[in-house]
């Protein structure tokens, strides 16, 4: 499918005349000159922007299309005020424009946190996540955006587009009825249209329409290109003529190129596919399909070298994919490889068949609804199954991870010992074993884990039973579990496990060296930083975890959770100047991130600063933190910087035993409110201030910091 047109236009949609309204007279000029400079180039005009608020000046430049600098003036205006709604979106989309996925994602989802129901911010978010190519989360958020909107006909191209990427054809050919309704002369959306129809099955209908497009477009090499593909399943002849056609047009036309090739192949032309497959290849090299597709060739060819080549990479970027398996195996067969042939032959049958690409209707409809009555609709499903079919261990592995989300272990259990029973084999059994050992149930996470190892022995499943060996029976009954992973298939995670069972051995000096050889093994991986400097503040080792993150932040500079946690350890080391430096640093650089905002105002709150403390916490919230933590400082120092704000300090304490009810601390405060509530409502009562305690600063900030 074709990528969206346009990137979202509602920045565009600024007039002059608005952006001059409710102005005063000398400013109103300043922006018309400014405006008016901007038509010679930002260097003539910048006078004049740095004259007014970095807000106008950013919008200016924004609608004449000067983006990267457009977003460095609204981003100095989101620093002036981090939670203002207008200056959020507005940021967002200027540097979606100015090719910065990245951040227009974190900003625009900022701004979702205070309009949840906003169709411009999810429709936004959605184009940003196309870019980055997150299609399933682009997915929901049309997905929630069309019922908001439906005569929005960018919403539904979007929605179209993006379904039939994800193989949701039948949705997708619902979307371009509905965009077609609210645009009838798009005739473009008429091929997609019938190109959907055609990935559905549904051939007479998708090359009518198809035809219909070319007699008005012949020289569309897209056109031509969906068509030979829908009739090549019909009439590969008059496929390969409208493939043929595509690269007449635009000889360059990978996915053409790829289509022509393995219609080569099925045809038993090997000799002319191979030409056709090598481009795709070279020009697309993490496709698996394409890879796959060259190995068949090339094993046609009888050239089992290049096909165990080839087929390999493929086996590595799909490696749920048991036809590439299929493949892999017999490539390696036929080089001369069996043992290794065997082992990708055991994945083969472990994998079962080829699983289904079309995604059946209803995807969307799904989608949109709350997270909630998804749940519901999932747990009624998955509960179905396992009534209807007590011996499918899949969908009992399903149930197992919903009892365990609910906390509901004895039931969960006796799930667990259900699918051992059933002997699923090697895939079905470590994923309940992985979801046992996220749930720490480390006894029956090794049980299972240790019958999927026998039955078929692979890395992941290996570590896991040695991290689930480790926490259930202790470091030495682990380690040689770790041993049994080969040297070359070690990765920093392995080695980060390595640590800390090296180090609850006490053999501390060979648990450094570990944790060395995981940073060596995966240099840019932030979170093995984090882990590790986790381990060290734990281990009494701070000076040694600053050091470490003083590497991380040099190798990874633009990591702000790395920046993060370095200034955390610096307050933690009692070097509070340097984490208010680069606390003040990252929020300058990321004004937006509430996490940023949260830390400063705990460590304000630590050094009896209530009122700043204060301030950054209503901002952290304002800009979306939903920690527990959050809401507890927030209560605290609004109490202790404003006690006649006493409901506002009680609704902030009540989300923070909302989300964490059993926490002794937060309830401590809540009692601590209760009281001094009484005594206000009873003026005889004689109020103490309660004595200054703070809780342990927490090193690594929880995920929704």
């Amino acid at each position: 499918m074709r990528p969206p047109a346009a990137p979202p236009v509602c920045l565009l949609a600024v007039f002059f005349l608005g952006l001059l309204a409710g102005r005063a007279e000398d400013e109103r000029a300043t922006i018309r000159e400014a405006a008016a400079a901007l038509e010679r180039g930002v260097a003539e005009a910048l006078p004049y922007l740095n004259r007014l608020s970095p807000y106008s000046a950013g919008m200016i430049l924004a609608r004449a299309g000067h983006y990267d600098q457009a977003e460095a003036f609204l981003a100095r205006a989101l620093a002036a005020a981090p939670g203002d709604f207008k200056v959020l979106y507005n940021l967002g989309v200027a540097a979606s424009f100015a090719g910065h996925p990245e951040r227009a994602r974190e900003v625009l989802e900022t701004a979702l946190q205070q309009q949840p129901r906003n169709v411009d911010v999810l429709y936004s978010l959605a184009y940003v996540e196309v870019a980055l190519k997150q299609k399933e989360a682009a997915l929901r958020r049309l997905a929630q955006a069309a019922p908001l909107a439906p005569q929005r006909a960018d919403i539904q191209k979007l929605l179209a587009i993006v379904t039939g990427d994800l193989g949701a054809f039948a949705d997708s050919l619902a979307a371009w009825d509905r965009y077609l309704k609210l645009e009838p002369k798009d005739d473009s959306a008429r091929r997609e249209r019938g190109y959907a129809a055609a990935c559905l099955g549904r051939f007479e209908e998708g090359i009518a329409e198809l035809e219909w497009f070319l007699a008005r477009h012949p020289n569309d090499a897209v056109g031509h290109y969906e068509l030979g593909l829908a009739q090549s399943e019909v009439d590969p002849a008059q496929g390969l003529i409208h493939l043929e056609k595509a690269l007449a047009l635009k000889p360059d036309f990978v996915e053409a190129r790829s289509a022509r090739g393995g219609l080569y192949y099925r045809q038993g032309k090997p000799e002319a596919a191979v030409t056709d497959l090598e481009f795709a290849a070279a020009r697309r090299p993490d496709d698996p399909i394409g890879l796959d597709r060259l190995g068949q060739t090339y094993l046609a060819l009888d050239r089992p070298a290049e096909a165990v080549r080839v087929l390999r990479r493929a086996a590595e970027l799909a490696p749920e994919e048991s036809r590439i398996q299929l493949h892999f195996g017999r490539a390696l067969a036929e080089a001369g490889q069996p043992a290794e042939s065997k082992a990708a032959m055991d994945r083969f049958r472990q994998l079962g068949p080829s699983k289904k690409r079309i995604v059946p209707a209803g995807l969307v409809e799904y989608l949109s609804l709350t997270p909630d009555e998804q749940r519901a609709d999932y747990r009624a499903r998955v509960e179905k199954a396992v009534s209807n079919n007590p011996g499918d261990a899949a969908a009992q592995v399903r149930y197992l991870q919903l009892l365990l989300e609910d906390g509901n272990l004895d039931q969960a259990a006796a799930t667990a010992r259900r699918i051992a029973a059933l002997k699923p084999g090697a895939v079905v059994l470590a994923s309940a074993g992985r979801a046992l050992l996220v749930s720490k149930q480390h006894s029956l996470a090794r049980e299972l884990l240790e019958q999927a190892a026998a039955e078929g022995p692979s890395t992941d499943v290996e570590l896991d039973l040695a991290i689930a060996t480790f926490h259930a029976a202790g470091a030495s009954v682990a380690l040689p579990y770790l041993d049994r992973v080969p040297e070359s298939e070690r990765s920093g995670d392995y080695y980060l496990a390595r640590v800390q069972m090296l180090e609850a051995s006490g053999r501390s000096p060979e648990a450094v060296a570990a944790l060395d050889q995981a940073l060596h093994r995966a240099p840019k991986r932030p979170d093995l930083y984090q882990q590790a400097a986790a381990f060290l503040t734990e281990n009494g080792r701070t000076p040694e975890a600053l050091r470490l993150l003083d590497q991380a932040a040099r190798i990874l500079p633009q990591n702000r959770e790395i920046l993060l946690m370095k200034a955390t350890t610096l307050e933690l080391a009692r070097q509070t100047d340097d984490a208010e430096h680069l606390l003040n640093e990252i929020q300058n650089r990321w004004p937006e991130w509430h996490a940023g905002w949260v830390a400063h105002g705990i460590i304000l709150e630590t050094h009896k600063h209530f009122e700043e403390a204060r301030q950054a916490l209503e901002t952290a919230v304002a800009l979306g933190a939903r920690s527990p933590e959050a809401y507890y400082y927030l209560a605290d120092c609004t109490l202790r910087s404003a006690p006649q704000r006493i409901d506002a300090a009680q609704a902030a304490i009540r989300q923070a035993l909302k989300l964490a009810p059993d926490d002794p601390w937060i309830q401590s405060l809540a009692g601590r409110l209760g009281q001094v509530r009484t005594i206000q409502r009873d003026p005889s009562g004689t109020e103490n201030e309660p004595p200054y305690t703070t809780r342990l600063f927490l090193l690594k900030p929880p995920r929704d910091w």
